[in-house]
């Protein structure tokens, strides 16, 4: 039987406080967001307890994100037709290939990722984890509709490999990491990865994911 693997909510630990931002002229006001359920995104800003967040605001001062970087989202898929997150999406300016569970598989032009368990081009979500992650990753913000991302503007690469109840295979796993492999290598511009989300917890071992 292969072993299982299902998404797990990540540890809280005890928050840091920070200082008050100060510049040459006095306090700076930080930048903020119109989305209209920011106010419950307490991550990024925590108006009841000073420090418990990211300072994602302070940082938004700096920078709101962009799409050079991408960010590919291993999990139970993404909803790449999410209005929140459309715009965020990655999308293929040609065709390219993976291995799927019987062979290469190619998807065309236009395609957002992998679905490695059904070994198709179609990542859609069918249960919202890989979603809710890509939303934290990357909402389009500042837009008057849902949430704010950590980043207004990224780009986001979906691999489903997790099913509709949370749970997949490890082959499967495997097979979605190595698809992000194969695509950054065909696409060494346009798909520029450099950051993996993996929201998931694995019982059993394996030395093919520890390596």
């Amino acid at each position: 039987m292969p072993s299982a693997l299902a998404w797990k909510p990540a540890m809280v630990t005890k928050p840091k406080r920070r200082a008050p931002r100060v510049t040459k002229c006095g306090f700076q006001v930080e930048k903020t967001t119109n989305d209209p359920m920011f106010g419950q995104q307490w991550g990024l800003k925590n108006t009841t307890l000073v420090g418990a967040d990211i300072a994602a605001t302070a940082a938004w001062d700096y920078a709101t994100g962009g799409r050079k970087t991408v960010v590919a989202v291993i999990d139970t898929g993404v909803d790449y037709t999410h209005p929140d997150l459309a715009a965020n999406i990655w999308s293929a300016p040609r065709s390219y290939t993976f291995n799927g569970a019987s062979g290469t598989v190619t998807c065309p032009a236009g395609s957002h990722g992998v679905n490695a368990i059904a070994s198709t081009c179609t990542p859609m979500d069918d249960n919202g984890h890989g979603t809710h992650c890509a939303g934290i990753i990357g909402a389009n913000g500042d837009n008057t509709s849902g949430v704010a991302g950590v980043n207004w503007t990224a780009s986001i690469l979906p691999l489903k490999f997790l099913s509709n109840n949370g749970s997949g295979n490890l082959s499967d796993a495997l097979r979605a990491m190595d698809a992000v492999v194969q695509i950054k290598k065909q696409f060494p511009a346009e798909a520029n990865i450099r950051v993996v989300s993996a929201s998931w917890g694995f019982v059993g071992n394996s030395q093919a994911l520890d390596t």
